[in-house]
């Protein structure tokens, strides 16, 4: 079977005159069929986030800041790349294990791993 997940992105910006709105939607074909969707309190240090015993290898990883105030690292195999601030949300593609830290005070994160 091909295209099993289904990926749409909805990009506007306008602010003084400059605009630009993307609008982009992309069908990925999937090997495995197993996916994580969770939870989960991340403290000041290198936290793994839980992939589940079904996920092999990590594919595709939607995460989401859940806290009102502090910012969050995310990462792969502790090399933190991306920041989510309070509410803020990331979508991006992953090989290896991914960590997060929380910056000043544990936070909840809520991610799905759709395994590659």
């Amino acid at each position: 079977m091909s295209g099993e997940l289904s990926i749409g992105i909805v990009f506007s910006f306008n602010k003084g005159g400059a605009k630009v709105s993307r609008s982009e939607t992309l069908t990925i074909d999937v090997a495995g069929d197993a996916f994580s969707h969770e939870i989960q309190s991340i403290g000041t240090g290198n936290v793994a986030l839980v992939e589940g015993a079904a996920v092999g290898t990590p594919g595709y990883i939607l995460v989401k800041n859940l806290d009102d105030s502090n910012f969050v690292e995310v990462g792969i195999t502790g090399s933190y790349t991306i920041k989510l601030l309070a509410g803020e949300v990331a979508l991006f593609r992953a090989d290896a294990a991914i960590y997060a830290k929380a910056d000043t005070a544990a936070c909840l994160v809520e991610y799905v791993i759709i395994e590659a």
